[in-house]
């Protein structure tokens, strides 16, 4: 990861793997899925994907048809 990484929200993310923000937060709970930081504002937490991690996780999970 560069200093100048891009990060997703996870209703960005939903939009753009066409996935509900529930599913997300479903995996983020399950430990699976896409990688994803979790920053502490004040009492609640601002969770964040990477891109280049949501690009290598696309890559490695592709199936061919």
């Amino acid at each position: 990861m560069d200093k100048h990484e891009e990060f997703l929200t996870p209703k960005e993310l939903s939009e753009m793997l066409k996935l509900s923000v529930t599913k997300l937060a479903i995996d983020r709970m399950k430990n699976i899925g896409i990688p994803f930081f979790k920053w502490k504002e004040g009492h609640r937490y601002t969770v964040r994907y990477p891109m280049s991690e949501v690009r290598e996780f696309i890559n490695n999970n592709m199936k061919a048809i």
